[in-house]
Formats: C-alpha cells, sequence, structure tokens
C-alpha cells in the first residue's frame, strides 16, 4: 500500500509540476534579461550576388536567456523575409537578420528559455530577366542555397554540442522557422530531400534539365558540389530537426511532402497576395512579376494532415482560446490563418520608418509600413506575435518531446528524454548526458501496480514497447546509479 500511495502521490505531483512549469519556461517569459552574442559565424560558402562566385561568412545572432542554469535547451532558428535579395536592393524596409519581427520573436523566445537564432543566409537571384525560366530559375535556386545555409547552422550547433557545448542545446529539439522568403527555406528544409522531387517537371528548363545541379550546387544538406562554387561545412553531423515554423511561407509544390516528415506549425494572411494562401503563382516583392506556382499555408497544411505528419497535434487535443480562434477558420490542425484584407502580408512586422523604403503614400499608411504592409505598427505587430507564441509554443512543447517533470532535484544532474509521448506503439527514452546509464525502468499504471520492468541495463537510450498495454496515463520511473527520474506517459 506504502508503494502504491508514493507512485499516486508522484502522479499528482506529475500534474501539478507540468501545469505550473507548462504556464511558465518554453510557453512564457521567464527570463527578464537576454543576452545577444552578434555575427557568429556558423559557416562560409560562396555568393553569387556579384555574378561569380565569392566566398562569404554565414553569420547569426545567437540569443539566450540571461543567467540560465539548465543543462539543454530547445533551440529556434529563424530565417528573415525579403524576396531572396539584399535589403534596399530588394526595395523593401527588411531583408535580413535585424528585421524588427525577427529580433522580437527571437527575443521572446530567449526570454521563455529556448536558444534562439536569428541566421542570415546567401541571397540573390535574377528578378528582372526578361525571361521567365531565368527567374523561376534562379528564385527556386536562391531557395535551395538557403535552405542549404539553413543545415548548416543546425549542423554547427549539433558540432558545439559534441565539442565545447557553449550553447547547451538539445540537438534533438530544434526547430527552423521563418518569414516569408525564410518561410519558404523553412519549408523546403523539412520537405525537399529527394532527387525526384527538383526533377519535377516546373522545375526543369527548357531542355528538360533541372533548375537545381546538385553536380555544382551540392546536395540537399551542402555535400558535394563543385568547388569554388559550395562549401560542405560541419560534415559528420546530421541536418535533421523536428519541427518546422512557416509564417507566410509557401512550398515548391506538395509533392515534396510524405508521411513521416516533421510536423509544421503555419501562419498566413489569408489576403497575402505576394505568397498564396491557397495554390497559385508566387508574386515576387521587389517587382510585382509572376513567378512560379507554390502552394500556400492552406494547402500544404491540408496535406501535412491527410498524410498524418500533424498527428502529434491531432492528439494533443487542444483547446485553448488561440486553437478555438484558429478553428473558427480553418478545421486543419498546425495552422493559423489571419483575416482582413490589411492583415495579408506580415502582419507581425513593423519597418524602420527612417528607411527609405518605408510607404507614406498608401492612404492610412502608418509609417511604419512597406508598400506590401502599409498599415504596419509595433502595437498591431505584437499582438499577431502574441497570437503566434500562445499558438505555437503549446504545440512545440508536443512535437520536440519537452517534459516538465520538476520532481526531483536531480533533474539538474541530467535530461530525460521521452518521444513520442503520447504514442500508440513505444517510445524511446534516452539520457542526453551519456556518461550517466539507465539501470531499470518502471511503468505503473494509475492504481501503482507496476505493468511493466526491464531491469538489468546499463544503456543511454531504450525504446520501451507498449506491446497490449491499454490506453492512458502511466507513470514512467527511470532508475539511474544514483538517482531515480519519473514522468508521466501516454498511449493512445
Amino acid at each position: 500500500m506504502r508503494k502504491m500511495l508514493h507512485v499516486l502521490g508522484l502522479f499528482m505531483l506529475c500534474a501539478i509540476a507540468s501545469q505550473s512549469l507548462a504556464q511558465q519556461r518554453f510557453m512564457t517569459e521567464v527570463f527578464t534579461d537576454v543576452t545577444v552574442e552578434s555575427n557568429v559565424k556558423y559557416g562560409e560558402n560562396y555568393s553569387v550576388l556579384t555574378g561569380a562566385p565569392v566566398l562569404q561568412d554565414l553569420v547569426m545572432d545567437v540569443y539566450t536567456p540571461t543567467g540560465d542554469t539548465a543543462p539543454m535547451r530547445p533551440l529556434i532558428i529563424m530565417t528573415h523575409a525579403g524576396s531572396f535579395l539584399p535589403k534596399g536592393l530588394n526595395q523593401l524596409p527588411f531583408g535580413n537578420k535585424n528585421d524588427s519581427s525577427i529580433v522580437e520573436m527571437c527575443m521572446q523566445f530567449a526570454k521563455r528559455g529556448w536558444v534562439a537564432v536569428a541566421m542570415n543566409y546567401r541571397l540573390g537571384w535574377n528578378p528582372i530577366s526578361p525571361s521567365q525560366e531565368v527567374k523561376a530559375n534562379t528564385i527556386i535556386n536562391a531557395v535551395y542555397r538557403a535552405m542549404q545555409d539553413a543545415k548548416t547552422c543546425v549542423r554547427y550547433f549539433k558540432k558545439d554540442a559534441a565539442t565545447a557545448d557553449m550553447y547547451k542545446v538539445d540537438t534533438m529539439k530544434i526547430t527552423v522557422g521563418g518569414s516569408n522568403s525564410g518561410g519558404y527555406v523553412a519549408l523546403a528544409y523539412g520537405s525537399l530531400d529527394k532527387t525526384s522531387e527538383i526533377n519535377i517537371f516546373k522545375l526543369q528548363d527548357g531542355s528538360g534539365n533541372p533548375f537545381v545541379n546538385q553536380a555544382i550546387t551540392g546536395g540537399f544538406d551542402g555535400e558535394g558540389g563543385m568547388t569554388g562554387v559550395n562549401v560542405y561545412n560541419h560534415p559528420g553531423h546530421t541536418s535533421d530537426v523536428q519541427l518546422i515554423l512557416s509564417m507566410g511561407g509557401a512550398i515548391g509544390d506538395t509533392i515534396w511532402q510524405e508521411a513521416g516528415e516533421v510536423p509544421i506549425i503555419a501562419f498566413h494572411g489569408v489576403a497575402d497576395f505576394l505568397t498564396p494562401y491557397h495554390t497559385a503563382t508566387v508574386i515576387v516583392a521587389s517587382t510585382g512579376d509572376p513567378i512560379i506556382e507554390v502552394s500556400g499555408s492552406h494547402d500544404f497544411s491540408r496535406y501535412a494532415n491527410t498524410l498524418g505528419n500533424q498527428d502529434v497535434f491531432v492528439n494533443a487535443s487542444f483547446s485553448d482560446a488561440y486553437t478555438l480562434r484558429a478553428k473558427q477558420i480553418t478545421s486543419f490542425e498546425g495552422l493559423f490563418p489571419f483575416e482582413g484584407p490589411a492583415n495579408g502580408f506580415e502582419p507581425w512586422a513593423w519597418y524602420n520608418p527612417n528607411d527609405p523604403n518605408i510607404d507614406t503614400i498608401t492612404p492610412g499608411a502608418t509609417g511604419y509600413g512597406s508598400k506590401l504592409n502599409p498599415y504596419a505598427s509595433k502595437a498591431k505587430a505584437l499582438t499577431y506575435m502574441d497570437s503566434i507564441m500562445g499558438y505555437f509554443c503549446p504545440r512545440a512543447v508536443v512535437a520536440l518531446g519537452i517534459t516538465f517533470t520538476g520532481i526531483e532535484d536531480e533533474m539538474d544532474k541530467t535530461n530525460l528524454s521521452v518521444y513520442p509521448n503520447p504514442s500508440y506503439s513505444g517510445m524511446t527514452i534516452s539520457n542526453s548526458l551519456k556518461q550517466d546509464k539507465i539501470k531499470t525502468i518502471e511503468l505503473y499504471n494509475t492504481t501503482g501496480q507496476v505493468v511493466r520492468k526491464v531491469s538489468d541495463l546499463s544503456v543511454s537510450e531504450f525504446f520501451l514497447e507498449r506491446n497490449n498495454l491499454p490506453a492512458g496515463l502511466y507513470l514512467l520511473q527511470v532508475s539511474y546509479d544514483k538517482y531515480v527520474l519519473s514522468n508521466k506517459v501516454i498511449f493512445k
């Protein structure tokens, strides 16, 4: 009976800790100050902005919560908007890692306990060519290069985690996201991984050659390619991530999407006339010219749901106010559309009023908007950002397998990861501190009975099969040499 009461007590503590901590770290701002490390070099590669390839540093700003002592933290990498052209040259008041929306989001994530990154990536394509084929060819290659750079950035942090570990990143909890053009990059990152996907008809020239020549440009991760054109940064580390965030982005083609790919959380202005909400021809911001057909948030979200890639969200059965608002507009889990013609393009952004490309002509322009978003203001943007964070963070916690045990002080000594949770068939139990080996695993039902026990282990990772266990809530206890950790788990 004492053992049963102890286990039931742990269930109650787990519930309390999960409820209280879920309202704090990773979900809401729990840190006051953020430390920003600017212009960190995460790699190098060849730019085509000047025509002939020129080697350039790839740089980022890293935002971390000041004073944080957590041994490991989730990572989110944000890629900026700007039509894949340099700020100013794109005739827009945005286009690099210092954009207001990217900086604000990184600050907010860091205050929630994340490591947040605003990364620059290689830019350049030919929007003024008289040839439609050249415009389509060069912008597809721009997306491809930016995707390679984002993967370089991910591998940089995985290399750091395996060596100096300066940033304390949990490499099993990484999100790649972006706004507008950056959303295209993030979506390509999550889905473009087969040669057949870049060989589809609309991505070929008139002679049937693919726009992306991997023998020159390199593979999806940046491997290979031609010397003097491509550099493979940080080999020996994977580019795997666990979640994609798209804000106003589109996917090159839904044929890129497959079952088993990472889930997507998407936000989109339904009235965006540049990046379509459905499937249509994308319009380039700098010239207003049509370029190539893409699929926006409505269509790639519908397909992701159909493929089962969003099941982690569906099974969580969210019922918060942000979810309920999104469900008033769409039935697709992971998608939050923003309605209204004034909220079409980047309603979560505002721009420097001293920039020469600020819109001061459109009637009603605020003086903080572009010609694409003339009604922007910081107050309005922060309102939309609140919705983005309120909808994104709970889903990220579920998709990344972030747990809130908060019971034992020993949690500071290790990092227990259980995923997927909830699960249908089984779950992986891992310890990021490889020197601390799992010795025994016990699973209790809500009456305190041991329903599964695996002992005599000495591993840092173990897959616990469900077998014939009924659906429901269980308490997982993982024993190490000197301490025991507990966590709630659910079988669906």
